[in-house]
């Protein structure tokens, strides 16, 4: 009984370690993303307009969800998909030469 509770223990453990990481690689990918995409050319911004304004949505929403106490346990999902159109935005302005762009 008492490795049964230790393993549920550490398995919670776990998952709060895995949501703070996943909560703290979005914030420093947006932050990345925000300054990338504010470095480029306007022409570059039109191709990576889209995709920073996913990013910004899907950390907003992932944001409100964590301040209402995720009740759905939408806010890690949220978080992953900001990461990933954090990503593409730094990816794109990669490609247009911009420095603030690297990852």
């Amino acid at each position: 009984m008492k490795k049964l509770l230790a393993i549920v223990v550490l398995v919670m453990l776990w998952c709060n370690i895995s949501y703070s990481d996943i909560k703290s690689d979005a914030s420093e990918t947006i932050l990345k993303a925000s300054a990338c995409y504010s470095s480029l050319p306007s022409y570059a911004q039109k191709g990576a307009v889209d995709s920073y304004l996913d990013a910004m949505t899907y950390w907003n929403d992932a944001v409100k969800e964590d301040n209402m106490g995720d009740p759905r346990r939408l806010a890690s999902a949220f978080y992953r998909n900001a990461i990933a159109y954090g990503g593409v935005v730094l990816r794109i302005g990669s490609a247009y030469g911009s420095q603030a762009c690297r990852q």
